[in-house]
């Protein structure tokens, strides 16, 4: 989800640089709502577990996607499906370019020994190169911003209004999850954090997530805090984003939620273990501010990989269990007293 949503940028400056392109963007359904502000484009939204699986679903898609004419196929995620549409294009005369992920120089980033350490492009920087490879000059604009999300505001107002929220208090969005275990600061640290976070001043908590097993969580969290409200699983997408967008600020993982929130202009504090804002997936437009990590001058085998999907060679997650409680409810609190 968050890589998608990283293309949102090079989308709009693409939109504003070429008006009068026609730009068609292959994605699944549930991300469709990432684009609905730019002008001159059509989501395809296709689900490839379902009547496009496989091949075939594949063959499908390709000669669907060939009832308008195309002059470039831009291949921004470089897997195997991608690689199987962008062929079948270039047998039809169509030329294609293809994201460069960098995958030599991440390896070098988070290999065990001998480490090569520097920032690497940033995904929305590779997304822009990647149009500039077929002589389509992009410039995302750092200040990037989604648009209103006015067709979700009457169901986000309903939810609200089924909530008891606190007066004048500024608003928190949590989301303590990611995709893999090794980007996830431990669960039983958000207790001591709300507990700090409530008791030194009125905050109203959102709590972000989605799945049953994380659903299941967060009531367990809720019950012991009950001026929390959980969002996970009640809203669409669409809502979950016009609630963000009215945040005062995000405290979240490496994850989709941290580029949704910084996307939206809001102040983010992420918390990073296994990976590092090196290998070019930090908030877009956010500065070393909206991170919390513990330093690799103190943890030289940081990072050790690129998604957080491998075992920690330590054995003791020290990169996420080393981040006390109390120093993230200072950030928070730091993050909470900006203008915003």
């Amino acid at each position: 989800m968050g890589d998608v949503a990283l293309l949102a940028p090079v989308v709009q400056a693409f939109t504003r640089q070429y008006p009068d392109a026609r730009l068609t963007l292959v994605t699944r359904p549930r991300f469709a709502v990432f684009f609905q502000q730019f002008p001159n484009l059509e989501v395809v939204g296709v689900d490839f577990d379902g009547a496009y699986q496989g091949f075939a679903g594949l063959l499908r898609l390709f000669t669907e996607l060939r009832q308008q004419p195309v002059d470039l196929v831009v291949d921004l995620h470089q897997n195997l499906r991608s690689m199987v549409l962008k062929s079948l294009f270039r047998l039809t005369g169509v030329s294609a370019v293809t994201l460069d992920k960098g995958r030599a120089d991440k390896k070098a980033l988070t290999r065990k020994h001998t480490k090569i350490r520097r920032a690497l492009p940033h995904s929305v920087a590779r997304y822009a190169y990647t149009f500039q490879k077929a002589g389509l000059t992009v410039r995302p604009d750092a200040r990037f911003r989604f648009g209103s999300f006015a067709p979700a505001e009457s169901e986000l107002t309903a939810f609200l209004a089924k909530q008891t929220l606190i007066p004048e208090a500024p608003w928190l969005g949590i989301a303590p999850f990611a995709q893999h275990p090794q980007k996830m600061w431990p669960f039983d640290r958000f207790d001591p954090l709300l507990d700090k976070l409530l008791t030194t001043r009125p905050i109203q908590i959102f709590l972000f997530g989605g799945g049953l097993a994380e659903i299941a969580q967060l009531d367990a969290l809720q019950r012991r805090f009950p001026q929390t409200i959980r969002v996970a699983g009640q809203l669409s997408m669409a809502a979950e984003l016009a609630l963000i967008q009215q945040l005062n600020g995000m405290v979240c993982m490496d994850s989709g939620n941290m580029h949704l929130a910084a996307l939206s202009g809001v102040p983010v504090l992420s918390i990073w273990g296994a990976t590092h804002t090196d290998a070019g997936f930090g908030p877009w437009g956010q500065g070393p501010e909206a991170v919390l990590e513990v330093s690799t001058d103190q943890l030289s085998c940081r990072p050790c990989s690129v998604f957080g999907n491998k075992p920690c060679w330590r054995g003791d997650l020290a990169c996420l269990n080393d981040i006390p409680a109390s120093a993230v409810a200072e950030r928070v609190l730091g993050l909470l007293s900006r203008p915003h």
